[in-house]
């Protein structure tokens, strides 16, 4: 598992997305093209309800939402090996621009690939770099290096994917919550979970995001140092 020199290297971090409307019948009232572009979308999928499939399934394609908040933390122990968390946000409160908040989305990736740190997360190669490759994209924003897929073969890719660490080759999904119950580690979706990200955060819930997204990434180092407290008992403490 990772050393502390290698530990001392990750950027943990997590993503929480939403639409960027409310429900379908606003985002048909604001943009009717996109609108229609979703409706063709769910066809596809086929999902009957469109409406009601946009207030669900929004928050899982950039080309339709936003960041609503990233979370991201270093890992931190102190002269005893207990653990100090580092964490920061990033978030999009209504008086910013979605421009704003991705620029300084981008600034941190950019500032990890000059400081050599790795970015880090739970199932991250599925969902949080690509959206954040494509929302840059949408911006016009260069991708940061070590997010970037381009022209890379998979073992190229500068990223650490927990999921994949803990499937271990395995067929079978699983779940964040399932790793870190199997762990010892308390549950992060004590208040809210991914699914409801959308509808509260068109609630006033954008503190309740963070807290939620900021839990994540605690957990993510929890796991992290439990499972390297396994190789190297000796360097770190995971209570």
């Amino acid at each position: 598992m990772f050393s502390e020199s290698k530990l001392k290297t990750l950027l943990f971090f997590d993503i929480e997305t939403a639409g960027k409307y409310p429900n379908y019948e606003e985002f048909e009232k604001a943009d009717p093209a996109g609108a229609e572009i979703w409706h063709k979308k769910m066809n596809r999928q086929k999902i009957e309800d469109y409406k009601t499939g946009y207030e669900q399934n929004v928050a899982l394609y950039p080309e339709f939402g936003q960041i609503v908040t990233l979370s991201y933390g270093l890992w931190n122990p102190d002269k005893y090996g207990a653990q100090r968390y580092n964490i920061g946000s990033i978030t999009l409160p209504a008086y910013e621009t979605e421009y704003d908040s991705l620029k300084r989305i981008a600034m941190l990736f950019h500032n990890a690939t000059a400081t050599g740190l790795v970015p880090t997360g739970w199932n991250i190669k599925n969902f949080d770099v690509p959206w954040i490759i494509r929302k840059l994209h949408n911006a016009g924003l260069q991708v940061p290096s070590c997010l970037s897929t381009y022209d890379k073969k998979p073992w190229e890719v500068g990223v650490i994917d927990l999921k994949e660490m803990w499937k271990s080759n395995s067929s079978l999904d699983v779940t964040f919550e399932e790793a870190a119950y199997s762990m010892g580690i308390p549950t992060p979706k004590d208040d809210i979970d991914g699914g409801q990200v959308h509808a509260t955060y068109h609630n006033d819930g954008l503190d309740r995001i963070q807290t939620y997204c900021e839990k994540d990434v605690k957990t993510m180092i929890h796991l992290v140092s439990a499972l390297s407290n396994i190789y190297y008992p000796s360097l770190l403490k995971t209570t």
